[in-house]
């Protein structure tokens, strides 16, 4: 089994869909659809990478990028958000940075290099 991998939407169909596709990659993958508890979750679940939406029910994945780079044992794990926001781009210049943007909508190749590309980076 490839690396454990935890995507955060509030989207079923698109918490399924890449849960799908991950998951035929054999990564072991694990999902959330808030941001409520999420850092309790990733304690955890101990993922090697985090795929993180933007926009959440109950808070901003911004915020949760932020709170993740700064917490010691979180801040070497690669998040990547995403969103189909005009301005999620921005999301590069704030502290707390996520590793690496994906826009909405996204192909799932697009995906895989991008989960392929962080996962070798922080290896």
């Amino acid at each position: 089994m490839k690396s454990k991998i935890l995507v955060v939407d509030d989207n079923k169909f698109i918490l399924d869909l890449i849960s799908y596709v991950l998951d035929n990659e054999g990564y072991n993958v694990e999902v959330s659809n808030k941001a409520e508890g999420l850092l309790n979750k990733i304690e955890a679940a101990h993922p090697s990478l985090i795929i993180l939406d933007v926009s959440l029910p109950d808070g901003d994945g911004r915020d949760l990028c932020r709170q993740i780079k700064e917490t010691q044992t979180f801040k070497k794990i690669p998040v990547v958000m995403c969103s189909g926001r005009s301005d999620i781009g921005d999301v590069v210049h704030q502290q707390g940075a996520p590793d690496g943007v994906l826009r909405k909508p996204f192909d799932m190749n697009q995906l895989l290099r991008m989960v392929e590309d962080k996962l070798s980076l922080a290896a």
